[in-house]
């Protein structure tokens, strides 16, 4: 027989009620439509206050005699509560005899464990806090508010303990440690606050310097979104649509599966970036051997951090090779590598005795990091992206930031160029350190109208030395008396090596010779001394020379001559050769640069000081400037002629132009970004000033008697690391390799050192703002050759023209948000977003996202582009149709700061809602819509309420409806008395006798389609046109449970010989008997009405008798081979199964069963109903669940 619209029920469950116990499968109770609180039951003036979250189990049912198919049967909500604190959710967990308790466990798995966190429980926590402390590395990202993370003590034991905490305040407190009693590092102490307290005690770690936690300890891991509940809802249209449409605008795409309550959470004065720690090479490569102990609780120490990817350790012919953090012997991973500590761990085996090792240096640098955004629309929208980056980034600091279904993911490098998430469901990619270029695959379609944010760390400040040969030398004052200076003639300094004599003399043009090199500075009484062996430490140099009277000659803004030279005199004759040295100052022009370029200096802080000369004669009257002549000298009569003007290097910024993907700022703005790639070196004029600021200083000797003198000097060597430039040296950056032995390296910290077998010993000093390096130790006898093999230099503050970040915390309340500007001219500029999200100010342009907490900042205004083609930014595929062009005014982005206010949302008792929700999204809300879903666009009309007769026709002025309800004047669903033409959209009744009148007509019109993309706008595209036009108001868009096709059937029966342990299986477990149950002859009986989806053992209690056990309903019936069987479903009245005489064969004997497993037509699913704390609105907060389904069509004649 057909199935009728009559014979598809609501069945509830037996226990509607919100306990443990819950649901528990079907029971006999049928929901009629319209029923009230046949479902859920009234909401309380404590629901409203608290929040509450009610569950219960209901069943779709087929209720014929027989077992005709229902279609593709699904569930929908088909319309939600008109309270809009009330919403409607459904899913099901697919078992039949499920109750609350593990309903609820699935609907909280929302977020699973993921990998473990970048930190660790810092020492031991107890049960009953509601703080937690984690140890992690400064630049690593902090759990954000509303992060949820996971605590598992005694992880893969049969006593592990499990709980998931979610972040409800954080802050961070950078602290310096101490190890091997002298030696410190810094890391990050994360207090973060949580929405419930522990409920276990947890085993933390202490403070670990490689940031790894003790093996016993627990494990802190992120969490990922498994999902595993299939969420569907409904909610209505923001605007109508129209016959053809291929997509809809719904209100939303999310539904509230928990109560949740906001707070506003002030966030002052933030910081708009995480500091990225990134490695900035040495010149070259640095080999060396070493007999470390290096095993599994002694870890091999690098001089200083390490270039990831270029570590290379050969021990025993076997080479090992790092890559992204991990040590590799071939294929085999047998460590990890801390680059920037320089510290290799052994995870297995011990490697002791000698070990040439290969590395590059690098320093890592604590650095605002560059961003940009590729703006997702809806033509570009795709799960694949390629691009470059400018300008490069270094090693491991690349990253991207998307959102997806209103979610953040993020894909990291790991510093070999793969991009990669916390989990690999976020997606993948790849990234080229050579040219800058990646290819990214995300894990879903990011959401229209976001940006994927793309952060990266590049040394923009530093210039990476090159490779150079140093001298350990000594620049020694020499003590003379007051008015007395060097004088040509005696020089020689002596020292004892061990039992030698060294010696070295002065030449005529006051050049060492010897045992040492260097030169010796008459003009200041100074001797820069390099012995060619290093003596011991300690060793006293005598020193002697002449000494004769210092003369000085200040003259006051000399004029030039016609030849624009400045032509001086000493005043007096008779000037001794190699001691006359001339000084005086000039002034740069820095017009070479530019009035941007030199603003721009400014907004890094760097000011160009004008520089003084110095030269000196060469002993035969030319006067020498650093090995260049610039003038002439005449001795007999004092007469000095030279030329003033020099050229110097200036540095300046180096730029770059890039589109910014997606258009501009506040969509007219700027169409690109001003990229500031680092600092190059120019030449610059520096002349003598015509002014009265101009000087010139003579010092000389004249011919005359000279004094003898021996003075007594320390050996103390002090050099500069880098000559001819004037800027500080990046800590850690330092590596010196001696003509033997180890090398030496600073320790960040201003300490040079070299690593023994004993531990790390003290060279000297560096000092890093002035680049110079002292020692306090060496190797007696060792020649004196020091290759600089990594240093480098740094010069002011990164600026940028762009700026992309994400707040600490989103969404933001609007208006809130404050963007403090720095500027080089004193103080700084605040900055407001407007309501509606856009920043306009004098010299900023941008956006604010309240939602996502995603700013867009550029730094600059529109100018007349005429004029400027010869500017830095300038370039002519920017000029907009009016003629003007976006003038970039990069500020020092480190310096920004922004306030706001952001919403966050308060923790829920789990025990008074009904839920534990910190497993669900902090709002509370899951999406019902997804890529793929089944979803349902209805529109349902209720007529006026109508007399009719037999044979009256009623038109419903609509057609190709897909479902007609008829209600008495009771509100009771009428199943006869009436015909339809759904086609036709007709009508017809031909018995009235059994209806109270009036009656109403319900009609309804529906789509079916597939969702084949959805927005986080609520815009969802199907797979096909629809075949109505909907109204705004009164049509839904539901997602829907697909049930597939439900119809009762027997899917297992076989013998087996014994009951094995009482268990369920699906497969035989022992052996069969010698009797069987002839499916083939006489098949197992089952209808729709009254089968149902159970294990069942028909089990022999003697030859010819059975009992009837059913996996959840226990002991239902006993039988007789000899007779019919057919137990009662108490649900439904109709029999579970019937297995006839005619199946059994003989032979049947005690303790053997027949299993079987039915699959009935029933279909359970849980309904859902969110409470959101609020007042009483008053308004109706029915719902209406509506299944669906086709039939099979009799046959016409």
């Amino acid at each position: 027989m057909a199935i009728l619209q009559g014979d598809i029920q609501l069945r509830a469950s037996r226990v509607m009620d919100d306990v443990p116990e819950g649901g528990g499968g079907p029971s006999t109770v049928v929901i009629e439509s319209g029923q009230e609180n046949a479902v859920m039951p009234d909401i309380s003036e404590m629901d409203r206050a608290t929040g509450r979250a009610n569950l219960r189990q209901v069943h779709v049912g087929v209720d014929t005699e027989d077992r005709d198919t229902y279609q593709g049967s699904n569930v929908i909500v088909a319309k939600p509560p008109e309270d809009p604190n009330v919403s409607i959710t459904l899913f099901s967990t697919g078992g039949v005899y499920d109750t609350r308790a593990q309903a609820q466990a699935r609907l909280e798995a929302y977020l699973n464990k993921g990998a473990e966190w970048a930190g660790y429980l810092y020492e031991n926590h107890i049960k009953g806090q509601r703080v937690i402390q984690i140890f992690q590395r400064p630049g690593t990202e902090l759990p954000a508010v509303g992060k949820t993370l996971v605590l598992v003590g005694n992880e893969g034991l049969a006593n592990e303990q499990e709980q998931y905490v979610r972040a409800i305040r954080v802050t961070s407190l950078e602290r310096t440690f101490t190890y091997d009693t002298d030696k410190d590092y810094k890391a990050l102490i994360v207090t973060m606050e949580l929405s419930d307290a522990l409920r276990y005690d947890f085993t933390g770690s202490p403070a670990s310097r490689q940031f790894t936690r003790q093996g016993n300890s627990a494990h802190l891991r992120d969490t990922v979104v498994a999902d595993a509940g299939s969420y569907v809802g409904v909610t209505p249209l923001q605007k109508a649509a129209a016959l053809g449409d291929f997509t809809i605008i719904a209100q939303t795409i999310m539904t509230q599966i928990v109560p949740s309550a906001q707070s506003e959470t002030p966030i002052p004065a933030a910081i708009p970036y995480a500091a990225a720690g990134f490695p900035v090479s040495a010149a070259e490569a640095v080999t060396f051997s070493t007999s470390q102990t290096w095993n599994t609780t002694t870890n091999l120490a690098l001089p200083g951090g390490c270039l990831p990817g270029s570590l290379s350790i050969v021990m025993g012919g076997v080479t090992f090779t790092d890559k992204g953090g991990i040590l590799m012997s071939g294929t085999q991973q047998i460590g990890l590598v801390d680059y920037a500590n320089g510290i290799v761990t052994s995870s297995s085996g011990s490697y002791d005795g000698s070990k040439t090792i290969s590395y590059r240096p690098a320093a890592y640098m604590q650095r605002m990091p560059q961003s940009s955004e590729i703006r997702i629309t809806a033509e570009n929208r795709s799960q694949s992206y390629t691009g470059f980056i400018t300008p490069l980034p270094a090693r491991g600091t690349l990253s991207f930031s998307y959102r997806a279904q209103g979610r953040w993911y993020v894909l990291s490098d790991s510093g070999d160029g793969t991009l990669r998430g916390t989990d690999s469901s976020y997606g993948a990619g790849t990234y080229s350190a050579e040219t800058g270029s990646f290819v990214v695959t995300l894990g879903a379609l990011p959401d229209v109208g976001s940006s994927i944010v793309q952060q990266w760390g590049v040394p923009t400040q530093e210039t990476v030395q090159p490779a150079s040969d140093l001298l350990i030398s000594q620049t020694i004052a020499l003590a003379l008396p007051a008015g007395q200076a060097l004088y040509p003639g005696a020089f020689e300094v002596k020292w004892m090596d061990g039992s030698t004599q060294r010696t070295a003399t002065a030449t005529a043009a006051w050049q060492l010779q010897g045992d040492a090199t260097g030169e010796v500075r008459v003009g200041r009484s100074e001797v820069l001394f390099a012995p060619k062996l290093l003596p011991a430490v300690g060793t006293v140099l005598d020193v002697t020379v002449d000494t004769a009277p210092a003369v000085e000659v200040n003259l006051q803004h000399p004029s030039r001559n016609g030849q624009g030279r400045l032509a001086v005199s000493a005043g007096q004759g008779a000037l001794v050769p190699f001691t006359v040295e001339v000084e005086w100052n000039t002034l740069t022009d820095q017009s070479v640069l530019g009035l941007y370029t030199r603003d721009q200096l400014k907004e890094m802080g760097v000011t160009l000081v004008d520089p003084t000369q110095l030269a000196r004669d060469d002993g035969n009257g030319k006067l020498m400037l650093n090995g260049v002549q610039v003038g002439t000298i005449n001795y007999s009569t004092g007469a000095v002629d030279f030329n003033p003007d020099v050229v110097i290097k200036i540095p300046k910024p180096v730029y770059s132009s890039s589109q910014v993907s997606g258009g501009g700022f506040n969509g007219e703005v700027a169409k690109y970004r001003l990229n500031y790639e680092g600092i190059e070196y120019l030449n610059a004029p520096s002349i003598y000033p015509n002014d009265e600021s101009g000087y010139v200083k003579l010092r000389f000797r004249t011919t005359g008697s000279a004094t003898r003198r021996t003075l007594q000097v320390t050996f103390a060597p002090e050099f500069d690391l880098v000559t001819g430039v004037q800027a500080p040296v990046v800590p850690g950056s330092v590596v010196l390799m001696p003509s033997s032995g180890q090398p030496w390296s600073d320790d960040g910290r201003g300490v040079l050192r070299v690593l023994t077998s004993g531990g790390f010993v003290t060279r000297g000093s560096v000092n890093y703002a002035t680049g110079r390096v002292g020692l306090t130790s060496w190797t007696p006898g060792n020649a004196n050759a020091l290759r600089r093999a990594g240093c480098i230099t740094t010069l002011g503050d990164a600026i940028s023209s762009a700026y992309v970040f994400r707040t600490a915390a989103a969404p933001l309340r609007p208006g809130s948000l404050t963007v403090q500007v720095p500027r080089a001219s004193g103080g700084s500029q605040n900055v407001s977003a407007g309501i509606d999200g856009t920043i306009t100010a004098p010299g900023v342009v941008g956006t604010v996202d309240y939602e996502t907490g995603l700013v867009r900042l550029g730094f600059g205004a529109l100018v007349v582009a005429a004029g400027n083609e010869a500017e830095p930014w300038y370039d002519a595929a920017n000029v907009q149709p009016d003629g003007r062009i976006f003038k970039p005014q990069p500020v020092v982005a480190s310096a920004l700061r922004y306030s706001a206010v952001a919403y966050a949302y308060l923790p829920m008792n789990a025990d008074i809602i009904g839920i534990d929700p910190v497993r669900l999204p902090s709002d509370g809300k899951v999406p019902i819509f997804r890529s793929g879903s089944l979803c349902v666009v209805g529109h349902t009309k209720t007529s006026a309420q109508l007399n009719v007769s037999n044979n009256m026709t009623v038109n419903l002025a609509r057609v190709r409806l897909s479902r007609v309800v008829v209600r008495d004047a009771n509100g009771k669903t009428l199943n006869g008395g009436y015909s339809v033409d759904l086609e036709a959209g007709l009508v017809t009744f031909t018995d009235v006798s059994a209806m109270t009148m009036p009656v109403t007509i319900e009609d309804r019109i529906e789509d079916m389609a597939t969702a084949t993309d959805v927005q986080i706008s609520g815009e969802i595209t199907f797979n096909r046109a629809l075949t109505h036009d909907y109204p705004k108001d009164g049509t839904y868009v539901s997602s829907a449970l697909q049930a597939s096709d439900r119809r009762a059937r027997v899917s297992l029966a076989f013998a087996q010989k014994t009951w094995v342990d009482n268990a369920w299986s699906d497969a035989l477990m022992g052996q069969e008997p010698p009797a069987k149950y002839d499916q083939g002859v006489t098949p197992i009986e089952i209808t729709n009405a009254g089968g149902s989806t159970e294990r069942w053992v028909l089990e022999f209690t003697s030859t010819s008798q059975f009992r009837v056990i059913g996996e959840h309903v226990g002991v239902i019936a006993t039988g007789d081979i000899n007779s019919v069987c057919s137990p009662l479903n108490p649900a439904t009245g109709k029999p579970y199964f019937t297995v006839k005489p005619l199946g059994w064969g003989s032979g049947w004997a005690v303790g053997n069963i027949l299993r079987m497993n039915t699959v009935g037509a029933i279909y359970p699913f849980w309904v859902v109903r969110t409470i959101q704390p609020g007042p009483e609105t008053g308004i109706e907060h029915s719902f209406s669940i509506l299944a669906r389904g086709d039939v099979n069509r009799p046959q016409s004649n």
